[in-house]
């Protein structure tokens, strides 16, 4: 009987442990290095960096992306950037940039009182459409995850790229234990997807890190696949600050 009781005691004691890592909360300001993957194989081409740094009501994040080789000369190089305010509903972006290399910047500005968002080339815009609140943009939707993962279920929003407005199905999808640079990663996966097939992202989210994304798989239209895998992470005020430095000599 002793060793039942001591068997249920441990299992509950398992369970409230992941349930508590589950929906621990983020830490509010770090950094990620990504390796990153492109095609069925898998080959590595290059990495890739996240920052995000959250203050009070407001936040920052970024990602930069800098491919090797063929890959680069390609143009598979770029940055995103996501600006905006965090409130009771999670992330709530303002200002969504891709910056890549050798062409006109990109963005996607959001009204959240006229509930439209236009996106811009070279400061011209070139399409807008209806938002409503919880809608994403692509580099926010990392961490708004987080959220469906935690409740267990699944919601309709919009994701906003820098070319487009795609109305997108986003669901959490169970958990998953993966092997990374960093270790064996315990992950919840959650998956944004489009009926169209025009978006296709996993994201898997860290059990050990406050939910934090350590793998982004994007697959596009015509079947080609990116695959970024988390190989370092930072947290802290310290990696933070070199990120707002970092942005501060591009904006």
């Amino acid at each position: 009987m002793r060793k039942i009781v001591a068997g249920l005691f441990l299992t509950c004691a398992l369970l409230g442990s992941s349930s508590m890592a589950a929906s621990a909360k983020a830490p509010p300001a770090g950094s990620i290095q990504f390796d990153v993957h492109y095609g069925s194989q898998g080959f590595k081409i290059g990495e890739a960096r996240h920052d995000w740094r959250i203050a009070g009501t407001r936040y920052e994040m970024s990602l930069s992306l800098e491919a090797k080789g063929l890959a680069g000369l390609f143009g598979l190089q770029y940055e995103q950037r996501s600006v905006g305010s965090v409130d009771a509903g999670g992330m709530r972006p303002e200002r969504f940039v891709v910056d890549q290399r050798g062409r006109k910047l990109e963005s996607a500005e959001f009204d959240w009182q006229a509930a439209r968002v236009s996106i811009r080339r070279d400061g011209v815009e070139r399409r807008s459409g209806s938002i409503q609140p919880g809608d994403q943009d692509l580099l926010s939707l990392w961490h708004q995850a987080r959220r469906v993962a935690d409740s267990g279920k699944a919601v309709k929003l919009t994701v906003v790229t820098n070319k487009s407005v795609k109305q997108a199905t986003l669901e959490p999808k169970g958990a998953e234990t993966l092997k990374l640079a960093i270790g064996e990663v315990d992950t919840l996966r959650v998956r944004a997807w489009a009926e169209q097939g025009e978006l296709d992202i996993d994201i898997w989210l860290s059990r050990q890190h406050g939910l934090l994304p350590v793998r982004i798989r994007i697959e596009d239209e015509k079947g080609g696949v990116l695959d970024q895998r988390a190989s370092r992470i930072e947290l802290g005020e310290t990696a933070a600050a070199a990120a707002a430095a970092r942005n501060s000599t591009q904006n």
